[in-house]
């Protein structure tokens, strides 16, 4: 375990703490508490998906302090890193070692499928908060997928370019480094073809690349109509100063947590993502739902940073696991839980209801927004 960076922040919930909900006044306190754990990267270069998701998680803990029999709740973080090793080791210290009864997850698709098998060997319920690879609670019993995965956003992507912006010539970008990047680019391209788009040109581009003049030059002359770029934050904002070098302005669309990862990676370059579409779980002037409204205003209440999709997905998991746990008649009774969590129909989430299917998999609206200024301006949701 010395490998592994841990910060281990006990969070105990006591009468005393500030921005609780009425449910503080009903409910009698009764002593005990029970343990979840929570693992991501709260370092280094991906810990804006641990911290600002933790920011969201810890939200939900202000809101309801107390379970619905009167237990707390004892958060034990530790850092991964974003590394599928590390996450493995994380899981193991926390079901044997800390004894938890549930582990939120806000890593990648990476270190989510490194632990998929392990939530099956600790009989543990694990709720996996911003993995979106398809094959998230594939082949087990004990993991719950709270995002959308990336088939069904890049088929929504694609039906949204070309049946709402009726758009038919388009050009996909597509990171040979990343899965997340191959598995949004192949099914975007099989599924806008599907509905008689015509796909142009596949571009195949590593993290490193960072000339794009030529490529564009020449998506020009074939009259490109749209860049579809699920790619990350740097490749996106490089292609778009290319674009405005060029003088030549086709929409562009690129995939969930965008902007969320702009603010905190590139901060001084976020205005190259201006009028960009994307996809995502979130949007800023979408209406929100009376619990959304709740959590917004204590999550400004505790925190500095920015309502995003980070923190939206923290608040949403840690509420959907306190619901299953007040299902259940001993809060630290694993088997409950996990088949509570399944069996979630319509949680009120932020911008919508959510479901849990019997396969672990969520039921959600995705949106797709525009980019406008620090902001994902709401354009249409879909489910």
């Amino acid at each position: 375990m010395n490998k592994i960076t841990t910060l281990l922040i006990v969070f105990l919930l006591s009468a005393g703490l500030s921005g609780c909900s009425e449910e503080k006044k009903k409910i009698a306190p009764s002593g005990n508490s029970i343990r979840i754990g929570f693992i991501g990267p709260v370092s280094g270069p991906d810990k804006v998906l641990g911290e600002d998701s933790l920011q969201g998680v810890q939200t939900v803990l202000h809101m309801d302090p107390y379970l619905s029999n009167g237990d707390t709740i004892e958060l034990l973080i530790v850092d991964d890193k974003n590394e599928p090793a590390l996450a493995v080791k994380a899981l193991k210290k926390l079901v044997e070692i800390d004894k938890v009864t549930a582990v939120i997850v806000a890593s990648s698709s990476g270190a989510a499928l490194a632990i998929n098998d392990l939530a099956d060997h600790y009989q543990t319920p694990v709720v996996i908060l911003l993995a979106s690879h398809p094959d998230i609670s594939k082949d087990t019993k004990y993991v719950s997928q709270i995002t959308f995965d990336n088939t069904f956003q890049a088929r929504v992507a694609a039906l949204f370019v070309r049946d709402e912006l009726l758009l038919e010539r388009v050009a996909v970008f597509t990171n040979s480094d990343s899965y997340h990047s191959k598995s949004l680019s192949e099914e975007f391209i099989r599924k806008f073809r599907s509905i008689e788009g015509e796909i142009n040109d596949v571009i195949s581009v590593s993290s490193m690349t960072t000339d794009y003049r030529e490529i564009l030059l020449h998506l020009r002359e074939q009259e490109i109509q749209l860049l579809y770029l699920p790619m990350a934050v740097e490749n996106v904002i490089e292609i778009s100063k290319e674009l405005q070098d060029i003088s030549w302005s086709p929409e562009v669309m690129g995939g969930d947590g965008l902007l969320t990862r702009a603010f905190a990676e590139k901060r001084d370059e976020t205005q190259y993502l201006e009028g960009l579409f994307t996809t995502d779980l979130y949007s800023n002037n979408k209406e929100m739902t009376a619990y959304g409204r709740k959590a917004i205003k204590v999550f400004r209440s505790l925190f500095e940073g920015r309502n995003s999709t980070f923190p939206a997905i923290g608040v949403e998991g840690m509420g959907i696991l306190m619901n299953a746990v007040n299902r259940c008649n001993e809060s630290s009774d694993k088997e409950c839980i996990n088949s509570k969590l399944h069996t979630t129909v319509d949680f009120e989430g932020l911008l919508g209801n959510i479901t849990i299917r019997s396969d672990g998999k969520a039921l959600r609206a995705l949106a797709v927004n525009r980019i406008r200024g620090d902001k994902l301006e709401f354009v249409v949701k879909v489910y």
